[in-house]
């Protein structure tokens, strides 16, 4: 069953994020913009049901040359 409908995502490498960098350690920050679109059953309680949700950020870290990691999301 699927319950979230990624309807676009949008890059967008910008150095004004790099105090999450510094918090973690990392020398490089990309925040990721998503939308996408909730079905009636809301996921796992934490988003509403049949709802839209745009310009949703994911933000990952890393250090130059590694993996990306996924430290925060939402608003």
């Amino acid at each position: 069953m699927d319950i979230c409908f990624i309807s676009g995502i949008i890059d967008d490498y910008c150095t004004d994020f790099q105090e999450f960098a510094d918090r973690n350690n990392a020398d490089e920050v990309i925040v990721l913009l998503s939308s996408f679109d909730v079905d009636s059953s809301g996921g796992d309680g934490s988003l509403n049901p049949n709802s839209t949700y745009n310009n949703w950020n994911w933000i990952l870290v890393r250090t130059k040359g590694g993996k990306w990691q996924h430290i925060d999301h939402g608003y």
